[in-house]
């Protein structure tokens, strides 16, 4: 079955020994200088261990003026920074992998604290989420030499290729989308910029891509149709592949969540494929070996993102049918990284891989509570070595995700206490379930969680009003929703990523939930906890890590 991911692939003068790639994921682990330090490094290395064939960089920023979108982005402004980046291609050929560096320019997609107090850019003066400057035509020539001379570092550093971001809102694709460029000399065509930035590049001998939106979701912007026409081309400009993703501005983006399907934007992509000449890549909530099959039946090469990010040895276990830890597409932690580090809900040992490993134990060990905690805590006392028995007093494994009434979480989430039930039966973990046990002595550890979620409530016939931000409140409205009237606010689901926000509130609309702006009015019964710290499935896996990799015997 994955033989068809496994045949290597020659994409531009590059070798690759397998048809699977790393997708480009702001990590904000690289220095506020913009290269890449020791911990993005093992982030990256922990991938390549992993077997991919290809790992493609962050979006990396061209010049220190006006390019960088996020604080401690990757950076290749500067003949400096080669030497660190030389470190990373090094680490990464070593183990086996191809390293193409994503070249990115922000343009409007980025605020002004961001770009040391400067004014952003953009091909005309509509801003995003800071006031822009309209670039003109000396603004234009700099940045397509930066977007060169970044690549010509790129090749002194050791990277195999280049690819460009023209995808997601960012400057090329500011320039290639009629509903952000406006101007009206000759780059209102803007994939003009595009080919005499791919051209200068491949004068340089250098291997490089594109990364385009399929589709912006938006009647004005980029269609399939326009795609097609775009990649047509920037292949007689020399370009060595294509990236294909989605989204710009909007809501509707590219790393969808669970309420959407997986392998996102295929249909979209198939209605093009016979027009595209040069290898394909294609990325978009590919999250399983079924997904990547039915991926590749299109696509040359399949790129994982978040799934990388759950569990970066997905390959490897796929070939040997290890249970691979799922990514739930909850979007909680590897989004919206502006000014934090990138963080993962079922894995917590995403962002701190330069960790030395998990000392060797042996031994009895006692895990009470078959919850997330409790089972994250038994696989790594297992993994240590341990003799592990994990207790549980209700009669299955699950804890708090039993709770779950949101039809999507149930679908999604349910994977990831699959993974952990296949996973403890691997390592030998005895799991007793309506047991309970004293937790008092030196060989037990109670992972069990202080916070808990609400109960679902028992209504019928009321008038109720959601104005909570906890998440089980936003779940428990599918449920309540078929007994009762249901309000919610729209501030109650303001601290979910916005496209988790988007799609919620369109299903919850769907089942009969009403949504206002402020909570006014009578209501039998009234929903309105507002928590910052509120319980979450990361902070139980990230407990039970913890709890597991420092137990000691006593």
């Amino acid at each position: 079955m994955t033989t068809s991911l496994l045949e290597p692939i020659k994409v531009g003068d590059v070798y690759l020994k397998n048809r699977i790639a790393m997708s480009p994921m702001i990590s904000n682990l690289g220095s506020p200088e913009g290269y890449p330090t020791d911990a993005y490094i093992a982030y990256l290395s922990e991938r390549a261990k992993g077997g991919v064939g290809l790992i493609i960089t962050e979006y990396t920023y061209i010049n220190k003026l006006d390019s960088r979108g996020a604080v401690n982005e990757l950076g290749l402004y500067s003949d400096e920074l080669t030497p660190k980046f030389m470190r990373l291609t090094e680490m990464i050929h070593a183990l086996g992998s191809k390293i193409f560096v994503q070249l990115v320019h922000a343009g409007r997609k980025t605020k002004r604290d961001v770009i040391w107090g400067n004014t952003p850019i953009a091909p005309s003066p509509m801003p995003l989420t800071d006031e822009v400057r309209e670039m003109n035509l000396n603004d234009i020539r700099r940045i397509k030499q930066e977007f060169i001379s970044a690549s010509i570092r790129a090749r002194r550093s050791g990277f195999d290729g280049v690819e460009l971001h023209g995808a997601h809102g960012y400057l090329l694709a500011q320039f290639m989308s009629p509903a952000v460029n406006r101007r009206n000399d000759e780059y209102k065509d803007g994939v003009k910029l595009v080919e005499e930035i791919v051209q200068g590049i491949k004068e340089s001998k250098m291997t490089v891509g594109i990364r385009l939106s399929v589709t912006e979701f938006d009647d004005l912007g980029l269609h399939p149709e326009d795609v097609a026409e775009i990649v047509k081309r920037l292949e007689k400009a020399g370009i060595d592949y294509v990236h294909l993703s989605a989204g710009r501005d909007g809501p509707m983006n590219s790393s969808m969540p669970f309420y959407y399907k997986h392998l996102s934007f295929l249909e979209e992509i198939e209605s093009i494929r016979d027009k595209i000449h040069v290898p394909l890549f294609i990325v978009g909530s590919i999250m399983n070996l079924h997904d990547a099959l039915k991926a590749r039946e299109v696509a040359d090469v399949v790129v994982l993102g978040r799934s990388l990010l759950a569990d970066p040895y997905w390959l490897k276990k796929a070939l040997t049918n290890e249970p691979i830890r799922p990514c739930i597409r909850c979007n909680q932690s590897c989004r919206g990284m502006v000014y934090r580090e990138v963080r993962c809900d079922v894995n917590p040992e995403l962002g701190w891989e330069i960790l030395p490993p998990m000392e060797r134990g042996n031994g009895e060990v006692e895990v009470v509570g078959g919850g997330a905690m409790g089972m994250e805590a038994a696989r790594v006392l297992a993994k240590r070595g341990f003799s592990v028995t994990l207790y549980e007093r209700e009669d299955k494994l699950g804890g708090q995700f039993l709770l779950f009434k949101d039809p999507w979480k149930i679908n999604e989430f349910n994977s990831i206490v699959d993974f952990y039930k296949n996973e403890l039966e691997r390592l030998g973990v005895e799991i007793k379930l309506r047991s309970e046990v004293n937790c008092d002595n030196g060989k037990c550890i109670y992972a069990v969680p202080e916070q808990r979620s609400p109960e679902p409530p028992e209504l019928k016939g009321k008038r109720i009003l959601i104005d909570s931000t906890l998440y089980a409140y936003h779940d428990y409205a599918f449920y309540l929703a078929k007994d009762n009237e249901v309000y919610m606010t729209e501030d109650s689901l303001s601290i979910l990523d916005r496209t988790r926000q988007f799609l919620l509130e369109e299903n919850l609309k769907e089942v009969g939930v009403n949504f206002v702006q402020k909570a006014t009015g009578n209501f039998d019964v009234i929903f309105n906890e507002r928590v910052r710290d509120q319980p979450t499935i990361g902070k139980s896996i990230q407990r039970g890590y913890w709890l597991g990799r420092t137990f000691s015997l006593r």
